[in-house]
């Protein structure tokens, strides 16, 4: 009779599904951006968006019939798309950086989380902070003006696919620069202030170049100019923007997308220790 240790055989751990593994790092990245900055940005969006819309649909029903047109009032300075800003800077600026910085990304993109997957969260739990500042507040001024019986259905439907709309294109851009950008740099001040200091750069910059040499594709560049002629031409605002709402769309989208792919490849570059 032979005397052998005993064997144990473990049991297979079993894989959670693929959707499972980015919600998880969704949710967990969402309520680790909802700092007070990011908050801060959303509610003076919600204030600046509600009342203006709010207290414009009002006089205008006093004095006269409300259009869709008239709920596009949030978007006449460049006040809306700068909170849009603030909040993508402080939602997406430590998205990626952070990660690189304290180095637990290698934990991340080590199997079985795939890097598709990881970025693919990351833009859910970003893009979600800029879509409740981009949307909900439209979204909410409209319930508030059909509550009180401001306008008629189709013009409230109107508004709301004005909000909708301008709202989406917005949140793709300044989701794929905030991971761009983040994605560039260990520090999330760094990339916090390449995201404000570009945009603000670009905005000025394209303003001057166009004036000084009227060059008609110039503005196309200023992608709050670009915000600006997409709220008019979703809220049916006619004749008053000298750039084609569906040139500036198209550019928001592609740089969105094509942003989006330069975090992409970045994060490629990231050395990882996988099993």
């Amino acid at each position: 009779m032979s005397i052998s240790a005993p064997r144990y055989a473990g049991l297979a751990v079993p894989r959670t599904h693929r959707s499972s593994r980015i919600l998880a790092i969704a949710s967990r990245e969402f309520f680790r951006r909802g700092t007070w900055g990011t908050l801060a940005g959303v509610t003076l969006t919600y204030m600046a968006v509600v009342l203006i819309v709010t207290i414009t649909v009002f006089v205008t029903s006093v004095v006269g019939g409300v259009s869709a047109a008239t709920f596009e009032t949030a978007f006449e300075s460049p006040v809306w798309p700068f909170l849009i800003l603030i909040v993508a800077t402080a939602a997406g600026a430590g998205s990626l950086a952070d990660d690189v910085g304290n180095r637990s990304i290698t934990l991340y993109l080590s199997r079985p989380i795939e890097l598709l997957d990881y970025l693919l969260a990351k833009t859910i739990a970003c893009g979600g902070w800029l879509l409740i500042a981009a949307v909900g507040p439209g979204v909410f001024a409209v319930a508030i003006s059909a509550a009180l019986g401001y306008a008629n259905t189709s013009v409230l439907l109107g508004a709301l696919a004005g909000f909708l709309a301008t709202g989406i294109v917005a949140a793709v851009f300044f989701t794929g620069l905030a991971l761009a950008l983040s994605s560039l740099t260990n520090r999330a001040l760094y990339s916090g202030v390449a995201i404000f200091g570009l945009v603000l750069s670009v905005y000025i910059g394209a303003s001057v170049v166009a004036g000084i040499t009227g060059n008609v594709y110039v503005p196309y560049a200023n992608p709050i100019d670009d915000i600006h002629t997409v709220a008019h031409a979703a809220f049916g605002v006619s004749g008053t923007t000298v750039t084609d709402p569906v040139v500036c769309a198209t550019t928001l989208l592609f740089a969105g997308v094509f942003l989006w792919i330069l975090a992409f490849w970045r994060v490629t570059r990231i050395e990882v220790v996988s099993e």
